[in-house]
């Protein structure tokens, strides 16, 4: 962990100290496609349940097919801190075909009108909710596997006093997405070049099946790199830079 997150961590934690005892402290990270978003924030919530429970937090085993593509589920008796991923908010495939033009939803699927902006905010409202009056707050995760999204067998509950949520949207200052950014406490926002995101998300699509180099080439610039554009030139009141240390040059 560099020591730009780490002095991140303490600063979470120190807040966390602060924090009256019905609320949440709840943490958006946000970057470009392929800037290490989920890479950094998993991590991050596991250590800051270890900074405040004094022990690391057990992961539960995950299934070897989708080890790579999607993170852990935490799993622990006694944990404070979680991470909850956005892409649980897709809309499913099945919902995509009942758009107008199904074929232009499919093909921007993970832009900003291709998730369920309505469930999601309703979520981060709902982790608003005084601690005194909360219930299990379910939420879906995305599984890599199906393509869709299913729900997780992990709740957010009242123990959870730190919530991180990383996505490309958590911090978007669009109409309906401003209103969820404006609730988090914290906006981290991870930086990384243009240039090298494009290589990572062009690698991830030949890698995930798309024919040729040239088709991905494509959707990468069609799709990938428009929705980061959109959310680097539409940021609400970022409050921490990350610059990951290990960015290729």
């Amino acid at each position: 962990m560099g020591a730009d997150v780490e002095r991140l961590a303490q600063d979470i934690i120190a807040q966390y100290r602060r924090l009256a005892p019905d609320r949440r402290l709840l943490i958006a990270v946000a970057g470009r496609p392929g800037s290490g978003k989920s890479t950094l924030a998993y991590p991050l919530a596991d250590h800051l349940n270890e900074l405040i429970l004094g022990h690391p937090v057990a992961r539960a085993p995950i299934n070897a097919a989708t080890a790579v593509a999607s993170p852990p589920a935490q799993r622990a008796d006694d944990d404070v801190a979680i991470c909850v991923g956005q892409d649980g908010w897709h809309y499913t495939r099945a919902q995509l075909d009942l758009f107008p033009d199904p074929e232009a939803a499919h093909w921007r699927r993970g832009a900003a009108f291709t998730f369920d902006l309505g469930s999601y905010a309703a979520f981060v409202e709902a982790l608003r909710v005084p601690l005194e009056a909360a219930a299990p707050i379910p939420f879906p995760t995305f599984d890599h596997k199906l393509k869709d999204p299913r729900p997780s067998p992990t709740p957010i509950l009242p123990r959870h006093r730190i919530v991180v949520v990383e996505g490309l949207y958590t911090m978007l200052d669009e109409p309906g997405w401003r209103e969820p950014a404006a609730l988090m406490d914290r906006r981290v926002w991870v930086e990384v070049p243009r240039d090298v995101v494009f290589r990572r998300v062009l690698k991830r699509n030949t890698e995930a099946g798309i024919v040729s180099l040239e088709l991905a080439e494509k959707r990468v610039n069609q799709s990938d790199m428009v929705n980061g554009d959109d959310v680097y030139a539409h940021r609400f009141e970022v409050t921490d830079t990350i610059y990951p240390a290990d960015v290729p040059q």
